[in-house]
């Protein structure tokens, strides 16, 4: 009976092991997820944010004082999405074009420590995060350079 005892403390005492084992695999493949998540989200924030505002003149880039300034602009209503960093973090605000940058009341796209935009061409614009680089071309304006 004692030998009995010690065969199924043992059992238990390895399942609680492969438990915990388990448990932890599952909790770094779930934040691998999220960082992956994360990266793919700030790249891809930008194509679409390009795409919804692909029209002549819309996306603009300028230095303010806190740094490189992406602005998407409606051309119909006034205002535009302007897209900054600040403290590590990729702030997004909504306002009319050319008002001056609220980072207290912006929304947080996510966090970063690098926002470099550097534009390539006169519709090519590349853009730097700490999740790496995206490239978006806009198509609108190709009519006004001569192209198809």
């Amino acid at each position: 009976m004692l030998f009995t005892l010690a065969v199924e403390a043992l059992f238990l005492i390895a399942f609680l092991f492969l438990t915990i084992f388990g448990a932890g695999i599952y909790r770094e493949t779930v934040e691998v997820q999220a960082a992956n998540g994360q990266s793919r989200l700030l790249l891809s924030y930008f194509s679409t944010r390009a795409k919804n505002a692909d029209t002549k003149d819309a996306v603009t880039l300028y230095d303010d004082n806190i740094g490189q300034v992406l602005s998407f602009a409606d051309s119909v209503s006034g205002y535009a999405v302007r897209v900054y960093q600040k403290d590590g973090k990729l702030l997004e605000d909504y306002a009319l074009a050319g008002s001056p940058l609220a980072p207290g009341s912006a929304a947080v796209i996510g966090r970063t420590e690098v926002f470099k935009v550097k534009r390539d061409g006169k519709r090519t614009f590349v853009v730097s995060t700490d999740a790496g680089s995206v490239t978006f071309t806009l198509k609108s304006g190709a009519e006004y350079e001569g192209q198809a």
